[in-house]
C-alpha cells in the first residue's frame, strides 16, 4: 500500500508541484488554519497591517520551499509534519519582524502629519458674551455620547475549537457577545509563546509531543502551559 511519503516522492520525481502541494496538505492538515490564525492574531494586535498578508500566499511559498528543499527534509511523515510547522513559524516570525522594522522606520514627517490631523479633529471652542466657553459647532454636551468601542471577536470556527479544546462549556459563551469579547481578549492577552502553543494545539492539530518538537521545549512544559491556560480561561469565563 502506497504511503503519503511514497506519493510525495512520486510527485517530486514527476516534477508535479501542484500534486506535491496537495499531498503536503495531508501531512499537515492543520497548517493552513494555523497560519491563518497567527496572521489574524498579529493583525488584531497591530503587529501587521490588516489584509497585507494572505494565508494562502504564505502557505504557497512554504510548499514551494519544501519542494525545492525536499531532499534535505525528514523523510518520515511525523518528522516532516514537525519540520513543516517549524518552517511556517520561521516565515511568520520573519513577516512580523519585517513589519516591526517598517513601523520603527516611519519618518518624523509622517508622525507630524498624523498629529496635525488629530489636532484638526479636536472641536474648536469660543467664548460667549457671558464668558462661557462654547464649542464652535454648538454641540449640546447633554446629548453627546462618546462612541462605543468596537467589540473584537475571534473567528467563530476558532471560538468553537478553542472552547472545545479548553473544556469550556460553549453555550454560555457563544450566546453572549460580552463573553465572546472576553474570550477574544483573554486569547489576545496571552504571552506570545503561550499563544503559539495554544494555536499549534487547536488550529495546528498537533499533539503535545509534536508541539514540543516544533518549539524546542519539553513535553512537560507544553502540557503544564496548556493546563494553566485551560484553568485560567475557565476561571475568567466563570466556569471554574
Amino acid at each position: 500500500m502506497q504511503t503519503i511519503m511514497d506519493t510525495l516522492h512520486t510527485h517530486k520525481a514527476q516534477q508535479d508541484l501542484q500534486a506535491f502541494s496537495l499531498a503536503l496538505e495531508q501531512v499537515a492538515p492543520g497548517l493552513r488554519n494555523y497560519i491563518r490564525q497567527r496572521l489574524g492574531s498579529a493583525e488584531r494586535r497591530g503587529l501587521l497591517p490588516p489584509g497585507l498578508y494572505e494565508p494562502n500566499d504564505v502557505i504557497d511559498d512554504l510548499w514551494l520551499a519544501v519542494y525545492q528543499q525536499w531532499e534535505s527534509l525528514p523523510q518520515d511523515e511525523k518528522s516532516l509534519r514537525v519540520a513543516l510547522f517549524q518552517m511556517a513559524n520561521r516565515r511568520l516570525d520573519e513577516i512580523i519582524q519585517q513589519e516591526a522594522w517598517h513601523r520603527r522606520a516611519v519618518s518624523l514627517e509622517d508622525i507630524l502629519k498624523d498629529e496635525i490631523q488629530m489636532m484638526d479633529e479636536i472641536p474648536q471652542i469660543t467664548v460667549d458674551a457671558d464668558g462661557d466657553i462654547l464649542l464652535v459647532e454648538e454641540l449640546d454636551d447633554a446629548e453627546w455620547e462618546p462612541p462605543e468601542p468596537s467589540m473584537v471577536l475571534l473567528e467563530e470556527s476558532f471560538e468553537d475549537e478553542l472552547l472545545e479544546t479548553l473544556g469550556v462549556e460553549p453555550e454560555p459563551v457563544k450566546g453572549s457577545l460580552p463573553q465572546r469579547a472576553r474570550l477574544a481578549h483573554l486569547y489576545d492577552e496571552l504571552p506570545e509563546q503561550t499563544r503559539i502553543l495554544l494555536d499549534l494545539w487547536t488550529r495546528g492539530r498537533l499533539t503535545p509531543e509534536e508541539i514540543a518538537q516544533v518549539q524546542g521545549v519539553t513535553v512537560a512544559q507544553v502540557e503544564a502551559t496548556l493546563e494553566r491556560v485551560r484553568i485560567e480561561f475557565r476561571r475568567r469565563l466563570n466556569q471554574a
